[in-house]
């Protein structure tokens, strides 16, 4: 069980992350101390989703991907890892887990970045949009949001609740969201929603997704 704190958060307030930008304006000695607590907190966040992963069926999920703490120039923005079904372990879609200076999430996506190399289409999909209203009837839809690949990271989504309850709003998203992909996911927003157990957290948004997943 791991606590998600706000040390977390806090790492991602920063003013500049390429390491070129960052040499500028600190000492050798910031720098690495900078790196160091990036690090740090990246390998709590790599534990937490093996702890995630271990928990899960092997033979239904592939191996969790948990993305570096840097690219090579640049410290991350935000941390990210993804979990895809053993079945669907060369396709686009998968779950993503992310956590960035203002909110930790798990979602359904469809992975642009090299879908080049993988199978399915956006089109495919976005087909699972026409699913979400029976999906949602059997869940609480509080913490739950949706938005499309378009949006920027820290833009206020759809409140799945306003987009359940509004004919209109719900079309006008998916006609919008077609244009690229969708995405549904569960928030904890930093200094609102505490995580006591960021783990649980991801496990239980997992399994609320699945229905979902598991039609592609």
């Amino acid at each position: 069980m791991t606590a998600l704190t706000e040390e977390m958060y806090k790492i991602f307030d920063q003013p500049e992350f390429s390491f070129k930008k960052i040499k500028e304006y600190y000492s050798p000695a910031e720098v690495d101390q900078l790196k160091a607590q990036f690090k740090a907190v990246w390998q709590t966040w790599k534990q937490v989703n093996q702890n995630v992963a271990a928990q899960l069926p092997a033979e239904k999920f592939a191996k969790v991907h948990v993305e570096s703490w840097t690219n090579g120039w640049n410290l991350r923005d935000h941390y990210w890892a993804s979990y895809r079904l053993a079945r669907l372990a060369d396709y686009s879609p998968c779950i993503g887990v992310m956590l960035d200076r203002k909110q930790f999430q798990v979602y359904l996506m469809f992975q642009h970045y090299k879908s080049d190399k993988r199978q399915g289409t956006p089109a495919e999909y976005n087909e699972l949009l026409e699913q979400i209203p029976a999906w949602a009837m059997s869940r609480n839809s509080d913490h739950w949001y949706l938005w499309d690949k378009d949006e920027m990271e820290f833009a206020d989504h759809l409140p799945l609740a306003d987009y359940l309850k509004d004919n209109d709003k719900q079309q006008t998203f998916n006609n919008e969201a077609k244009q690229t992909s969708f995405l549904l996911g569960k928030f904890a927003f930093r200094g609102h929603d505490q995580v006591a157990d960021m783990e649980k957290f991801i496990l239980s948004a997992m399994q609320d997704l699945l229905p979902l997943y598991e039609q592609l």
